[in-house]
């Protein structure tokens, strides 16, 4: 992988989850060791889990709302087609207070409930519209118009207290609310109305219905939950090893010492941009030094301060390449090398020339260098556009070549191959 591509996958390794804290990974293995009944979360993983719940919310929404319009169209034809003395009855009592308020939640669900603030608070904005739909269906459930139309009614109870428990995906709280609001809205309505009306009959279709459709619902939201902890360990499990192995990556390619690439990173990117190079005929060039007399550096300075010098060095190297492409990498010992993708000739002389000026710079005494009193650098340099007669082995070669020839014209200067 070359430099980069390294960055992008830097940047994109960036962009993923964050690890969870010990505190709150300590809280997930907890949870789901013990498996507590009744389940709610902390509040940031809670919110977690809402963001999910809106996300399918949407989608299911996005699929149903045709089947909603139908069910209602078919309801509502059905209604007028088989009972039409029920529904027109008492001057249209049951078109104004169940009918059209249903089709107005309805409407209001077409034209809003895919807005960014709606799905945001789904279940705060779903659960009023839910609520005046049950109502209002109850309301006819316990009419007094039309027996028959009335137990038709309590069957479309039943359909939509599932939709809604099941469906809009609100969270079993708000499920609890609406069928208690629902309820207490039509038996205050029926009060209002002077309304008799079978009690025994509605707590069956209404009352034991819905107790045993929230009582499911509850269950399946406990496994949700236990399920969701789950993928949030396999979330934190997948980006802890995706750090180990960009840390493992980064470790088998990098020098410990000067934190440039080593051997091996150096010579997999050479590869990619020598066959990169010898496809699109561009030239490239490649800069080999090392430190004069550094033997001498470490036998009179100590390894520690000759740690310090290589290190001082190789981030000069560095900040000495201006383009993102340019690779800085330790070959070995005291040994530099510097890839130049797209260079020519003078651009690889200019490179050296200023890697040469910043190590000056530095000024890192060096009592026994017989080339300066300060550490310095000697420099080959080689650069072509990639062939077929020649090998990125040989490549390397003549950049080797070329500072041995430095080193015979005296050291501290740069030596281009001819050649």
């Amino acid at each position: 992988m070359d430099s980069a591509e390294t960055n992008k996958a830097e940047a994109s390794a960036g962009n993923q989850p964050q690890l969870f804290s010990a505190k709150k990974l300590e809280y997930i293995q907890d949870t789901l060791k013990h498996r507590p009944f009744f389940l709610y979360f902390e509040n940031d993983i809670e919110t977690m889990f809402y963001s999910k719940r809106a996300d399918e919310y949407l989608r299911i929404l996005m699929a149903g709302k045709p089947l909603l319009l139908l069910m209602f169209g078919l309801i509502t034809y059905f209604a007028i087609s088989q009972f039409p003395n029920a529904v027109f009855a008492n001057d249209m009592f049951l078109v104004k207070y169940c009918f059209l308020p249903i089709a107005i939640a309805l409407a209001c669900v077409m034209l809003f409930a895919e807005k960014p603030f709606f799905v945001r608070n789904f279940q705060w904005m779903a659960a009023p519209t839910s609520t005046v739909i049950l109502s209002c269906i109850l309301l006819a459930s316990i009419s007094s118009y039309d027996k028959n139309f009335s137990q038709h009614a309590a069957y479309d109870v039943i359909i939509i207290t599932t939709i809604i428990c099941f469906g809009i995906r609100v969270l079993f709280p708000v499920c609890v609310m609406i069928v208690i609001i629902s309820a207490s809205i039509t038996m205050l309505a029926a009060m209002t109305l002077n309304w008799s009306f079978d009690l025994l009959k509605l707590s069956h279709y209404f009352g034991l219905g819905s107790l045993a459709t929230l009582v499911i619902v509850g269950l399946m939201e406990r496994q949700e939950r236990l399920a969701f902890l789950q993928e949030l360990m396999v979330s934190h499990q997948t980006v802890e090893l995706d750090r180990l192995n960009r840390a493992l990556d980064r470790m088998a390619r990098e020098d410990p010492l000067t934190g440039l690439v080593n051997r091996r990173g150096f010579d997999e990117t050479m590869q990619i941009e020598w066959d990169r190079a010898k496809r699109d005929q561009q030239s490239m060039a490649i800069l080999y030094m090392d430190i004069d007399f550094f033997k001498l550096y470490n036998d009179t300075y100590g390894h520690n301060i000759g740690d310090v010098c290589l290190r001082r060095v190789a981030q000069t190297i560095k900040a000495a390449l201006r383009r993102p492409a340019d690779l800085a990498g330790r070959y070995g010992g005291e040994e530099f090398v510097v890839l130049l993708p797209n260079t020519d000739r003078d651009g690889a002389i200019d490179v050296a020339l200023r890697i040469l000026k910043h190590v000056d710079a530095l000024a890192l005494p060096h009592s026994r260098s017989k080339a300066a009193s300060f550490v310095t650098l000697s420099i080959g340099i080689s650069h072509l556009i990639p062939d077929n007669l020649l090998t990125l082995k040989e490549f390397i070669k003549r950049a080797d070549d070329a500072l041995y020839q430095a080193k015979e014209r005296g050291r501290h200067q740069y030596f281009l191959s001819t050649r």
